[in-house]
């Protein structure tokens, strides 16, 4: 991913208003050039640290620089088996994944409307497809797939996420 700034953030949100996207909080490290390292992002993930149910995403798509306000169930769900992250297919505990619903609407005056998917509740789908982080408690399925091929795979998935949103904004 390559390097953007706090403006250019901002204006990526494309299912919330330019008031909403003003108001979204970012980690310091995201802003902070000395200590961000793009070049190793996938894409960005993080939490609202004033408000946790409220989550991030931003990647850089085929229609540019994109970024997806989402809504986290904090509710922990039921039952004790696993669940699996719809991005990086991670597996975990089913505390470790959340139901997230991303508004396809821009605006309270319109119809309701959302999609949702399960992600990784800690937003680290990154480091788990790195190998950088792996989950408590969940055995992994085998995969044959190299770090590369399931980056580009989680990245797909993220990319699909962003049409589906995109193609609902514009009925």
């Amino acid at each position: 991913m390559h390097s953007h700034s706090e403006s250019a953030l901002r204006k990526s949100f494309i299912n919330c208003s330019k008031g909403a996207a003003q108001r979204i909080n970012f980690p310091k490290e995201i802003l902070n050039a000395d200590s961000a390292d793009w070049e190793k992002q996938i894409f960005l993930s993080w939490a609202d640290p004033k408000a946790p149910q409220r989550a991030y995403l931003v990647a850089e798509t085929t229609e540019g620089l994109q970024g997806l306000l989402m809504e986290r169930n904090q509710t922990p769900a039921k039952g004790g088996g696993a669940r699996m992250c719809q991005l990086c297919f991670t597996l975990h505990p089913s505390s470790g994944v959340s139901m997230v619903s991303i508004p396809t609407i821009k605006s309270s005056q319109d119809k309701y409307g959302s999609i949702g998917t399960y992600i990784c509740s800690d937003l680290q789908c990154v480091a788990y497809a790195l190998g950088k982080k792996k989950p408590e408690g969940i055995r992994q399925m085998e995969e044959t797939l190299t770090v590369d091929e399931k980056i580009e795979r989680m990245l797909a998935n993220v990319k699909g996420i962003f049409a589906h949103v995109d193609e609902l904004l514009k009925k």
